[in-house]
């Protein structure tokens, strides 16, 4: 599949995943009323949350490790059959923690728990780090798609009064159990025989192996669940609301970071094992989708607080100068989607990789706190400004100079060499799909 291709794929996926939840949105809260809609969100939330656990770090590290073993299928199909083992012994563990905690910890009863850990469930049969990682995107589009229409369909159907929030919410946590259902056909001749190979040290070594990129996804949902929460500490529930408004255009814009990652990684890492040159030639000439970037920033300046006080009226003028000053937050994101998470994670510093988000969420806190004595109600937009300078500075100077070694070796290799290193294969845009069904 062409990159064109796969984005597109992507991008519908994405596009999908955005736009069912906002469409049920304002049913749902006609339908079930105040305090159960508030449940409702509640009890999705805690799913979500089940979902990254179980979810690990195997969108990042069996994505890559998937995408260099493209020409091996027993080694695939062995891939396969250790992620989804060790994401159901994640599931158990999470699923067994919750149900302690229902009732008292969790303000949610197990019934209820349980309809939401469809989700996490769901992310245990539905491989999409396996269809984007042998860019195949366009398969897990396809189910994802299929699923969230059903799911919208039935919502409106069933959910008709407040007393049905355990169905509100067992109907959206089960889009990706759905979704696992319908890609069955597409997972059949990459076959079952990888369960053999499964044992209890090659479910430690899946551990080992996505504990980095599960930290990773930790800190960016952390940086993406505490600002609301940290704006209400510093200035009250008021300035909470207002910076909620203003982050909704940064979420937005998330997701197109989102689908260059999804596009470019698959490919990259294949280039990083078999020409890392071409690897690093990809990623210079993607980055004039910087000016997406660019032109996000520019909206999120001039047009975003027009589109704020049309929409939501002058009683949330107060988002306006919040929705300005992390205007430039998209830019600095998109340039940092490029150098840390493309090129580090790619190319052997992913060690360095970790690190360097870990910071960057203390970078984050520190900053808030200080911050938050100048500037009650944008120190939380400062501190987030401040944490993707320091990933850009540093991973820029990551990529700059381990891009020009890497070219500097290709360079210092001969045309006979250079034959003798690549593999005899066809370029990528023409292989032919050895699993198609």
């Amino acid at each position: 599949m062409t990159l064109s291709k796969q984005a597109a794929s992507l991008a519908v996926l994405h596009a999908t995943d955005v736009l069912q939840p906002l469409i049920i949105l304002p049913y749902a809260g006609r339908v079930l009323g105040p305090m159960s809609f508030g449940q409702y969100a509640y009890a999705l939330a805690i799913g979500q949350l089940a979902a990254v656990a179980v979810a690990y770090g195997f969108h990042w590290t069996a994505q890559r490790r998937v995408a260099s073993l493209r020409y091996e299928p027993a080694e695939i199909a062995s891939l396969f059959a250790q992620v989804m083992v060790t994401k159901a012994v994640l599931f158990a563990v999470v699923c067994l923690v919750g149900l302690v905690l229902a009732g008292d910890v969790l303000a949610l009863d197990r019934p209820t728990f349980l309809c939401a850990m469809l989700s996490a469930a769901g992310g245990v049969i539905f491989p999409a780090w396996l269809f984007v990682g042998l860019e195949r995107a366009w398969q897990a589009a396809v189910a994802g798609v299929v699923a969230r229409v059903l799911a919208l369909v039935c919502f409106v159907a069933m959910v008709a009064s407040p007393d049905q929030v355990a169905l509100a919410v067992a109907i959206q946590s089960a889009v990706p159990v759905v979704s696992g259902v319908i890609c069955l056909p597409f997972i059949l001749p990459i076959g079952f025989g990888g369960f053999r190979s499964v044992t209890l040290s090659t479910i430690g070594m899946q551990l080992r192996n996505g504990w980095r990129g599960f930290l990773f996804t930790a800190v960016d949902t952390a940086l993406v669940t505490l600002p609301v929460a940290l704006v209400g500490h510093f200035a009250g529930y008021v300035a909470a609301g207002q910076y909620s408004v203003a982050e909704k255009f940064l979420l937005a814009a998330r997701v197109f970071f989102r689908l260059l990652m999804d596009t470019l990684i698959p490919r990259v890492s294949y280039y990083a094992h078999v020409d890392p040159a071409a690897g690093v030639q990809l990623i210079r000439r993607s980055l004039f989708t910087v000016a997406g970037g660019a032109a996000m920033s520019i909206g999120m300046f001039f047009v975003a607080p027009y589109i704020i006080l049309t929409l939501f009226g002058d009683e949330f003028s107060g988002a306006t100068p919040i929705v300005r000053a992390m205007a430039i937050i998209p830019f600095l994101m998109n340039i940092n989607t490029f150098t840390s998470n493309i090129f580090m994670f790619s190319y052997g510093y992913e060690n360095e990789w970790t690190a360097l988000n870990a910071s960057g969420l203390l970078v984050f806190l520190v900053a808030s706190y200080f911050l938050s004595f100048v500037m009650a109600e944008q120190a939380i937009v400062y501190a987030m400004v401040a944490k993707e300078v320091v990933v850009l500075v540093v991973s820029t100077g990551f990529f700059l100079i381990g891009g020009a070694a890497v070219l500097r070796t290709a360079a210092a290799c001969d045309a006979g060499r250079v034959r003798r290193c690549l593999p005899a294969s066809a370029p990528l845009e023409h292989d032919a799909d050895r699993f198609r069904p």
